[in-house]
């Protein structure tokens, strides 16, 4: 059985051409954190939030993220699930 994604609330709809696409919205945190991340970091939060289910990738896994700076020094490892190429 799938598990809701826990951050489901910062889901938002665009439409563009006809087309409707779903995105996690960082800012719809409302987390003072995510501004002070770097793009490159603020990718990989936005793909831990889009595959967030509790079971491969967890909210704990989010706040690892979320807390890069301060567990960026520390051997700790996340989820990678790319899904787009950052180059």
């Amino acid at each position: 059985m799938e598990q809701k994604n826990p951050f489901e609330k910062v889901a938002k709809e665009l439409t563009v051409g006809g087309s409707t696409n779903k995105y996690f919205s960082l800012p719809a945190l409302e987390d003072k954190r995510v501004e002070k991340l770097p793009y490159s970091i603020r990718v990989l939060l936005e793909a831990a939030i889009r595959n967030c289910d509790e079971f491969n990738v967890k909210s704990a896994d989010v706040e690892t993220i979320l807390d890069w700076k301060n567990s960026s020094e520390k051997d700790l490892e996340i989820p990678f699930k790319p899904a787009r190429v950052v180059l």
